[in-house]
């Protein structure tokens, strides 16, 4: 059997590529790369130096739009501390990033046992190991992205590594929406770990920025392919060849051996045809062997992973005997949820986008206007009767839980850990039509977020939901950040005297982030001179705290010392109750009048509050 020859990438397939996962406000002028020094980044380097050359060249002649593409590119190379040819990769990634004229190239190493960064992982820590350092990859990534003012992250992702990430998952029990695999383009968010004192944190600053995977369709031997026609040089990570590390390794292992039985031809050719960096230096491959038994805790995770391909009601099962090719089928068809394809007019759209497409719409058809900040009300009256897609159901409550939570945007604990009873209980509540059902109550189940029934009123105005709506009334939940409790890990009042002193000599804007939900930005210059609570605390007898206060637990700054009432500086403007009436009997927290007659804060002009939590998809 005639073996087909694998196609190099070419110039204009790398467009198309770069296209698809196209950030929202277009590409900036400079691109970060996440160079490993491995045969992938080398690869995606090449390709967007090509392509960055090419636009001059077609733009010098006006027939392209150089705001189309980026003009540089910023090579991060994170060096883990945790192998001995740490160096040597360090070498190679120099070496590429000046032979594809990055306009510059920043080493990053790992900073174990250093707060916020965990104690050095050993190398008996199995999978703890991959996701810690990935964390901390990240991590270092982003914080040199906001030195260097650069809001793009492309990575080197491509479908076999899309083929063992949805294996994983798969593994781990996850839902239909979750074998999705890795997206084209995400926004890094707000953390990868618990929060602000986690190495994983990222901050409001993660809202800002993306990461892209334009390779993300393309297999692994077509990169190797595109390597050895333009002999782009790299080295080889060793330990991604280990089966008993991780359990990527394992999914690694098992591929390849099944690979082999089905082919004797078909081996792991990258090694042998491409051109590595130091090649005479490098130990080859070992190609994996059917006869080296798994560790016992991964084993048992593969066959997991097997049981659950042969039980999971898809089109395309993902069986881990199959060829790579139907692999790379059946990740493709679960990325399309379940391999539907639309056809509407000259375009082709797959169902994961006309769900996401669909969540839009439905988010802002039952949506209703100017709700308090940090809220999001939904008019259920009719979502029975109109959505009734489970899918869209559960996508729908995940963006508004994300959207609500003070938990960082883009975790999963944001999202009520995406799990399937959380998902199932708020959606049989949100879509039950029966409006004089028990069900009715304010409830909560995950994510921090409280859900409360309102009769939406005919002149917009909101009340508590009596047992049944009058004529011309309609129903709906507020999904609002929930109560403050005793033994809530988000109950601080935060003191941040010392940094808006700090600051105050440079009459510059000092930036902080409240609840993960709203930043509060000081403007340093707006505070008059001789400012009595600037006095008092440069003096060190008063302190300036953010407090969350009110329905809504919105931020106040507030100025406190000993034996004082406290004074309030500064609070959102939004009158908080004007559109809403309590129930008979519930004492309100403020008044509307009370609020009309008290006097300005003094830091009005001083201090701004926005909401910067997202609803929408890229």
């Amino acid at each position: 059997m005639r073996i087909p020859k694998i196609r190099p990438i070419t110039n204009t397939e790398f467009v198309q590529l770069m296209s698809k996962c196209r950030p929202p406000a277009g590409w900036p002028a400079t691109i970060a790369v996440a160079n490993s020094a491995g045969p992938d980044s080398t690869c995606l380097l090449f390709l967007l130096r090509r392509m960055i050359n090419a636009g001059r060249i077609l733009q010098a002649f006006k027939t392209t739009d150089r705001e189309d593409l980026p003009d540089s590119i910023l090579s991060l190379h994170v060096d883990h501390d945790l192998q001995a040819d740490a160096e040597k990769m360090a070498q190679a990634a120099r070496i590429s990033a000046r032979t594809y004229e990055t306009s510059r190239h920043i080493e990053l190493r790992v900073p174990w046992d250093n707060p916020p960064f965990p104690m050095r992982p050993s190398a008996q820590s199995g999978d703890a190991i991959e996701s810690v350092a990935r964390t901390a990859r990240y991590r270092l990534m982003v914080d040199a992205m906001v030195r260097e003012r650069v809001y793009v992250l492309a990575t080197g992702h491509h479908a076999d590594d899309q083929v063992e990430t949805v294996l994983m998952r798969l593994g781990s029990g996850s839902s239909t929406l979750g074998l999705g695999g890795m997206r084209p383009l995400r926004r890094v968010g707000m953390a990868l770990g618990k929060g602000q004192d986690d190495f994983g944190w990222f901050g409001h600053e993660g809202l800002d920025r993306w990461i892209v995977r334009p390779l993300l369709d393309v297999p692994k031997d077509r990169i190797l392919a595109t390597c050895d026609l333009h002999d782009i040089q790299y080295v080889l990570d060793q330990t991604n060849f280990q089966p008993e590390l991780t359990l990527r390794n394992a999914i690694r292992h098992v591929l390849a051996s099944n690979e082999k039985k089905r082919s004797a031809q078909v081996t792991v050719r990258s090694l042998s045809s491409s051109r590595s960096f130091c090649e005479s230096n490098l130990t080859p491959m070992k190609e994996p062997s059917s006869s080296e038994p798994l560790p016992p805790l991964l084993a048992d995770k593969i066959t997991r992973m097997k049981t659950a391909s042969e039980d999971l009601k898809v089109p395309i099962p993902f069986d881990l005997m199959a060829s790579r090719e139907s692999l790379y089928a059946a990740v493709r068809g679960s990325s399309r949820n379940l391999s539907d394809i639309e056809s509407r007019g000259s375009k082709r759209i797959t169902l994961k986008i006309k769900i996401k497409l669909q969540v839009s719409t439905y988010l802002s058809r039952f949506s209703v206007q100017s709700p308090p900040p940090g809220t999001f009300i939904l008019a259920a009256d009719k979502l029975s009767e109109t959505v009734t897609d489970p899918l869209v159901k559960s996508a729908m409550i995940l963006r508004i839980l994300r959207y609500i939570s003070p938990h960082p945007w883009g975790s999963t604990r944001a999202q009520a850990g995406r799990r399937r009873e959380s998902l199932e209980r708020i959606v049989q509540r949100v879509w039950n039509p029966d409006p004089t059902c028990n069900s009715r109550l304010r409830f909560e189940a995950g994510g921090h977020v409280l859900w409360t029934p309102f009769r939406i009123c005919v002149d917009g105005r909101l009340r508590h939901e009596p047992p049944r709506p009058r004529p011309g009334e309609r129903f709906g939940w507020l999904a609002s950040r929930s109560p403050l409790l005793r033994d809530d890990q988000f109950s601080f009042d935060r003191d941040v005297g010392a940094e808006v002193v700090r600051a105050s000599g440079k009459n510059g804007r000092v930036e902080m982030l409240q609840d993960n939900r709203f930043l509060v930005s000081f403007r340093l210059d707006a505070i008059p001179t001789g400012d009595p609570v600037m006095a008092s605390l440069e003096e060190g007898c008063g302190r300036l705290m953010l407090v969350l206060q009110g329905r809504w637990l919105w931020p106040q700054v507030v100025w406190r010392r000993e034996g004082e009432d406290d004074v309030v500086l500064a609070r959102i403007s939004a009158p908080e109750l004007d559109w809403y009436e309590p129930a008979p009997g519930v004492r309100r927290t403020y008044s509307t009048s009370e609020r009309v007659q008290e006097e300005p804060p003094p830091w009005k002009d001083a201090v701004d509050f926005k909401f910067i939590r997202v609803l929408e998809e890229p």
